[in-house]
């Protein structure tokens, strides 16, 4: 009977430390990942909804699995805030979107997300749009370049513009001013102007910050969006009123494809082309592609609605602007009869970081509750703007009024 008893208790010793050398493994394990995130610097791979789904499953803890899928949330986007309602209303439509069985499945083919540029993820207005800068840096400050005489006036009427921080009366001026871009710019292969534009962003401050240039100032919080998109399996798309050879140079360094950028055009034409149509002519081998120097016309407005269905040929269930230039987009997003969608408009009200509008804002966030838009607020859903080390400073504009004010 000893002998039983001792063998009875021998073998309840074993299955106790089998059972504590489990809980210590599994204990060690999540330590171990823990450890490797920190380390990591804060990188994140994004699941797709349909892996967390089966972690859910593997565990039987929904509320283990949601606990994750929040720690997840705030690594993708270390420049949100964690409690911004916008942020959290996109995380829960992506993982909706992404729930193979649930009835806010969108297939991947089906996932399109069209974004605005300028004001929605890259400075807008420091102290005009950025290819207004670029063409006064052409005509401007570029040695290099010898403009004429009409298009040096209407640089300088820009530029005297900007630095008094009044718009410009004139009703033609895109037009003229996408002109003279294409003109300045005529006779350049795709590849030379690229080159051009990209030194442009890599070494040309923006004015009116310290420690920032064009390439550098993209929102930092919208390049979330867009990464954690992309790693769920989201077509992304830009599409812009700007000129689309202009912010095909531009977005290169995001990993959006120059076939995923829909602006306005300016004509192209080959190198032996000359005057003929190019329905008559045909390109030779010893041809070159080239900027012929004209604007076609400017993708705003309804002209974004019409050129996504021309250029993709499928309903977005994403949009994201800034501007009435994009509300016809983000209407036409919500319009998606097949999926349900959601549209974003990111509301320029921080006057500390950036250069906001506090009455332009509150306009904005009645068109994005009147339209049924989600509206993100650059100054209280936006931990950062940009990156570490830059400041912002002043405008010449800003100069210019205490000037006035002190006299």
């Amino acid at each position: 009977m000893r002998k039983n008893l001792f063998a009875v208790v021998a073998v309840l010793a074993m299955l106790v430390c089998l059972v504590g050398c489990a809980a210590s493994g599994q204990a060690a394990g999540s330590a171990s990942s823990a450890a490797s995130a920190e380390s990591s610097g804060g990188s994140f791979s994004a699941q797709p909804s349909e892996v967390q789904g089966q972690a859910n499953a593997d565990s039987g803890s929904t509320a283990a699995s949601d606990a994750a899928a929040i720690s997840d949330a705030s690594v993708a986007f270390a420049s949100w805030n964690a409690d911004a309602a916008s942020l959290s209303a996109l995380v829960s439509y992506v993982e909706a979107a992404t729930d193979e069985g649930g009835s806010g499945y969108v297939p991947p083919k089906d996932r399109i997300a069209v974004f605005d540029m300028d004001g929605t993820f890259i400075c807008e207005k420091a102290p005009i749009y950025m290819d207004h800068m670029l063409l006064l840096h052409r005509v401007q400050e570029d040695p290099g370049y010898a403009p004429t005489d009409e298009m040096r006036a209407l640089c300088d009427q820009m530029r005297a513009s900007a630095d008094q921080g009044i718009p410009l009366n004139d009703a033609d001026l895109p037009y003229k001013k996408n002109d003279a871009l294409a003109d300045a710019f005529a006779g350049m292969t795709f590849d030379e102007f690229h080159a051009y534009v990209a030194d442009f962003m890599a070494t040309k401050g923006v004015e009116g910050f310290s420690g920032m240039t064009y390439g550098e100032s993209f929102y930092k919080p919208m390049l979330e969006v867009i990464a954690y998109l992309q790693r769920n399996d989201f077509d992304v798309y830009v599409v812009t009123a700007c000129e689309r050879e202009v912010v095909r140079a531009v977005v290169e360094p995001l990993g959006i494809d120059a076939s995923h950028v829909i602006g306005s055009d300016w004509a192209y034409a080959a190198t032996n082309q000359g005057d003929e149509d190019g329905a008559a002519y045909t390109f030779e081998r010893s041809d070159d592609l080239l900027i012929a120097g004209y604007y076609l016309g400017e993708t705003g407005k309804t002209n974004k609605v019409i050129a996504i269905q021309r250029e993709i040929g499928k309903h977005p269930v994403l949009a994201f602007g800034n501007s009435s230039g994009d509300f016809a987009m983000l209407n036409y997003a919500l319009d998606n009869e097949a999926y349900p969608a959601a549209s974003f408009l990111v509301v320029a009200d921080d006057t500390e970081r950036e250069y906001g509008d506090d009455v332009k804002a509150a306009d904005m966030y009645k068109e994005a509750e009147n339209a049924g838009w989600t509206a993100i607020s650059m100054r209280y859903d936006w931990l950062a703007i940009y990156g570490d080390g830059v400041v912002k400073t002043h405008l010449r504009a800003d100069n210019a009024q205490e000037q006035i004010e002190a006299a």
